[in-house]
């Protein structure tokens, strides 16, 4: 009943969890639309439809993980709520259809054992994620790693100092300067920055082996994937989840290459704002510590190639 239903309301979802922001705890307020940016709707659609996956590929220049089904489990890891994956799993599958998809939401939310502020954003993520996957949704899957014993609170104070940080900051109880932080539950998840460097640039500096973890990835290159570095593929795209202060505004090109690769397409992201969360790493220049998230997958599915999809109308 509760797939039937989802399947009626894909329209509603970007106004909904636009309605639905100011009751999401600050700790994955942005990091629940950045979530939703990551897997878009318009792109399953087109990926459930097609009869030939590796043109389908092909054709929008997919590369790594793209499809939720197969990070059903870890694909919101970046979230303070992930620690609440199991419950919100549960109960979206047990769900009853409300009104609104707001109200089905907030529904599901009351039936996770945490603050509602922290389950909002979980109830929204698993019921997309029953709607995009949900064979894999039902399977339990691998069992949850113990979450850290910190609070959203102390999460957010933590990522705050980060962004404030000089060159004496500290952060973990080790001196550092401005830096990006590419995975917060993870201290040595950061490469360093000199502020005005794009983001790209910085990760370059990073000479660890990301390229045997992420196939993306190029050797002494750094843990952003990135190909071009003039914007031009959109391999390098990432979110923004703390210190977007620290970054510089969207450009005119920028604008128009995020429209073209499709990014902001989820409908999640505001066009117009000066500091989207969704950015290009390589056209976006740091003057301090920022935290990112860097997507699984990279490709161009913005309006444009849609229309010129062979066999769509």
């Amino acid at each position: 009943m509760i797939d039937s239903y989802l399947s009626t309301v894909d329209a509603s979802w970007p106004t909904t969890i636009a309605n639905l922001a100011s009751r999401i705890h600050p700790v994955d307020r942005d990091a629940t639309r950045i979530w939703f940016s990551l897997y878009p709707l318009v792109l399953h659609e087109r990926n459930a439809a097609t009869r030939d996956r590796q043109a389908f590929e092909v054709f929008y220049q997919l590369r790594g993980a793209y499809q939720l089904s197969v990070a059903v489990h870890t694909s919101h890891r970046f979230l303070y709520g992930h620690r609440y994956w199991p419950l919100a799993r549960r109960s979206a599958i047990d769900a009853t259809p409300q009104a609104t998809l707001e109200e089905t939401i907030l529904s599901v939310a009351r039936q996770i054992e945490a603050p509602e502020a922290l389950g909002i954003g979980m109830a929204a993520i698993a019921l997309m994620t029953l709607r995009q996957a949900p064979n894999e949704l039902r399977d339990a899957g691998p069992p949850t790693s113990p979450a850290a014993e910190d609070t959203p609170e102390a999460w957010l104070t933590r990522r705050a100092k980060d962004a404030n940080a000089g060159w004496l900051g500290r952060f973990s109880g080790k001196a550092h300067g401005p830096r990006i932080i590419f995975n917060e539950a993870d201290p040595a998840a950061a490469f360093a920055l000199h502020p005005t460097q794009d983001i790209t640039m910085a990760a370059s500096e990073d000479k660890r082996p990301y390229h045997l973890t992420d196939p993306r990835c190029f050797e002494d290159m750094g843990p952003i994937p990135v190909e071009c570095r003039s914007g031009s593929c959109g391999t390098c795209w990432i979110g923004v989840l703390g210190g977007n202060e620290n970054l510089s505004v969207v450009t005119p090109y920028e604008r128009k290459r995020m429209e073209y690769l499709g990014y902001w397409d989820a409908g999640f992201e505001d066009p117009q704002g000066e500091r989207p969360l969704i950015r290009l790493a390589c056209q976006t220049q740091a003057s301090g510590s920022a935290s990112i998230v860097i997507p699984s997958w990279c490709g161009v599915f913005g309006p444009t190639r849609r229309e010129r999809e062979p066999g769509k109308a």
